[in-house]
């Protein structure tokens, strides 16, 4: 008798935690598009939004890409402005000459400065030539590449830079970034698959104006191919028991509440922008530790080679950049993917920056701090240009 009351006190107790708890999460994930939850499966899709975007950022083999002739304002703890010509690439010729094209992430498009505070602004500066600045926020390497070869006929020079972070070993095994990056529910992108040791491009499977119904159509066929659906969305989704889903990730969770409460009742933006950091803190971990991994790195190296191969067959020369986020800067996890990049620049002509900002004390000064892991400044723009002049020229590249 005195066994089956405490189990009944416990199973009530379990029960009202359970309950307690699914309140909570689903009262936390109104503005927080992190916290996911069975209804995330088939998430809602604003027709505003959605209109919008297949009217101004929508491309059928890229996923997303900056319109020509647009412009557009950013917001970090300054405004900033931005504009993409009619040739595709941001900003204007400077000079009559023109030996270097950059494609990459947002770190290569240079998010929040404007137009003549990119590093490849004040690189040309140093040339005294024009560096095309062909990047697109959120890019792997992979959508890079695919990029590149829309615009190789209209590239009358023979260097090619792809700048990218890190973070792009798991970009290029994103086809739907929902499934990593929760809440980018818009985030289709075609992607590399590697099976029996070759690459196989799977195409962007969203097509222009789809309706909601169309998208939860495709959903299915993303699931099959995408490997965060199982090693991270399905392990972050609360469903029931939310209990165990909780305990199973209970340092990240509590962060993640503790600050999301906090926001509730201030209304300060700084708790929004704690919970949100840890977020970001651990996705980089993780592509950190995906350098580890043997097939994640195998499909990056060949996706690389993929891109040499391509451009010396276009008569071009390939450089990769690497630019670590203010995160990765600070992980010891850091040294797995520069040691990565170190063993390949012996085949690749590689510059990873990161020992370049390790090197200064105070290298968050050349860093905003927004909540999208910290982007460079006109000062870290700056400083970057200067670095990747001298590596040119004592390459010889230029």
């Amino acid at each position: 008798m005195y066994k089956s009351m405490i189990f009944f006190y416990i199973l009530f107790a379990l029960i009202l935690i359970e309950i307690f708890l699914y309140n909570i999460v689903n009262y936390l994930k109104k503005d927080f598009n992190w916290i996911i939850t069975s209804d995330d499966e088939k998430p809602k899709f604003n027709n505003n939004k959605l209109n919008n975007f297949y009217k101004n950022t929508y491309n059928k083999l890229l996923g997303w890409d900056r319109k020509k002739n647009s412009k557009g304002v950013e917001k970090s703890d300054k405004i900033s402005y931005y504009s993409i010509n009619k040739l595709g690439f941001r900003g204007k010729k400077k000079y009559n000459k023109t030996n270097i094209s950059v494609f990459g992430d947002s770190f290569a498009f240079c998010r929040y400065v404007n137009d003549e505070q990119t590093w490849e602004y004040h690189l040309s500066k140093k040339l005294k030539k024009n560096v095309l600045n062909y990047g697109v926020g959120n890019y792997g390497i992979d959508q890079s590449f695919l990029k590149y070869k829309l615009y190789k006929k209209k590239l009358d020079h023979n260097i090619v830079i792809f700048n990218v972070v890190p973070e792009t070993i798991a970009r290029i095994n994103s086809y739907w970034k929902h499934y990593r990056e929760f809440g980018n529910i818009l985030g289709f992108k075609p992607f590399f698959d590697l099976t029996n040791n070759k690459l196989k491009l799977r195409k962007n499977l969203l097509k222009k104006n789809q309706s909601k119904n169309q998208i939860y159509k495709i959903i299915p066929k993303i699931k099959k191919h995408d490997i965060f659906y199982k090693k991270k969305f399905i392990k972050n989704k609360f469903n029931f028991p939310y209990l165990l889903v909780y305990f199973c990730n209970i340092k990240f969770f509590s962060k993640i509440f503790y600050n999301l409460f906090l926001y509730k009742l201030s209304k300060n933006e700084m708790f929004y922008n704690n919970a949100f950091g840890e977020v970001l803190k651990k996705n980089i971990k993780e592509s950190h530790l995906m350098y580890k991994n043997h097939d994640f790195a195998v499909k990056l190296r060949r996706i690389i080679s993929l891109i040499k191969n391509q451009i010396l067959k276009d008569k071009k020369r390939m450089i990769l950049i690497i630019t670590p986020q203010l995160c990765d800067l600070k992980f010891k996890s850091s040294k797995i993917y520069s040691n990565f990049y170190k063993n390949i620049s012996e085949e690749f002509t590689c510059f990873d920056l990161t020992n370049n900002f390790k090197e200064k004390k105070n290298y968050e000064l050349f860093f905003f701090r927004d909540k999208y892991g910290g982007h460079l400044n006109e000062r870290g723009n700056k400083f970057i240009a200067e670095i990747i002049h001298k590596k040119l020229k004592k390459n010889k590249i230029i």
